[in-house]
Order: structure tokens, then sequence, then C-alpha cells
């Protein structure tokens, strides 16, 4: 009987701590989500108002984005994920106004620092392809080039290796 009963209060001990766990994570997820949208760090999209937007030259041109990640600020991977989602949706929806398919593949790869950063976005003005940044605290944390024709992509970013 004492044996049931420490049993009984061992797993009572150990539900009401997965319970507690469970129930803190649950809460901070959606208030993490609000402070970011309430404090408006959540995507910054870069306008352009000089460049034309890359012509479409045929169906049959494979299409690629490619997402520099800042590797000086070390992030976690699950942060740098959701940001490279949410960035790629942005660049994506940009580009919906070019009329550009829906099917491109997408590359994750890291940038040293933010120079080498404002250094592709300059060059990709003066090529004309689309650029999309995520920025939080004032800080560029992801930049999303295309999509564009693959091979153009390539160009711009040929030195940098996967993330």
């Amino acid at each position: 009987m004492v044996f049931l009963q420490e049993y009984a209060l061992d797993t009572f001990f150990k539900g009401l701590i997965i319970g507690v766990i469970t129930g803190v994570v649950l809460n901070k997820v959606p208030n993490y989500i609000y402070s970011l949208i309430r404090n408006n760090r959540i995507i910054k999209d870069e306008v352009k108002s000089n460049s034309k937007p890359e012509p479409v030259s045929s169906t049959k041109d494979e299409y690629k984005m490619a997402l520099l990640v800042r590797h000086d600020l070390k992030m976690g991977k699950g942060k740098v994920a959701a940001q490279c989602a949410a960035v790629s949706v942005t660049a994506y929806n940009k580009g919906k106004l070019c009329r550009l398919p829906s099917k491109c593949a997408r590359v994750v790869l890291r940038a040293p620092d933010i120079k080498t950063i404002e250094y592709i976005t300059e060059q990709c003005k003066q090529v004309g392809i689309q650029t999309a940044e995520f920025i939080e605290n004032g800080n560029i944390t992801v930049l999303a080039i295309g999509p564009a024709i693959t091979t153009s992509i390539d160009n711009q970013v040929k030195n940098f290796k996967l993330y």
C-alpha cells in the first residue's frame, strides 16, 4: 500500500512538472510573436524605386532565391529558420508582381557580416534583382535575393558557403 502511494505521488509530481513546462511554453510563444509585431520588427521590405524588375524571358527558365544569414550574430537554428521563412514569403510576394512562377529553389548561405550584406544589396540593385530584408532590433539579420533566374542569382552568391 505504501508503494502505491509513493508511486502515485511520484507520477503526480512528474505530471505537474510537465504541465507547468507546457503551460509556460504555450504562453511565451504567442507573447513573443505579439511583441515582434507590436515593436514593428517583423520585416522591412527593400523598395526599389529606380530599378526595373527582371523580365521573365520564358517558362523554361529555372528560378532561385538565395537567403543570406549573418553568421556574426550567432543566432539559433530555430530563429534562423523562422526568419528565413518570413523573408522568403515577403520576397516571393514581391516577385508575384513580375508574374514569376510559384516554384523556385531556395538556398540558405552564410554572410560573414553586415558589410557583406550591404555590398550584395547594392550589387543586386545595379543588376535589377529584387531583395527583401528581415530586420530585428534595427539590424539586418537575413537578406533574401530573388526570386530570379538561377544564373543571375548564382553570379551574385558564388563565393558564399552553405549555412
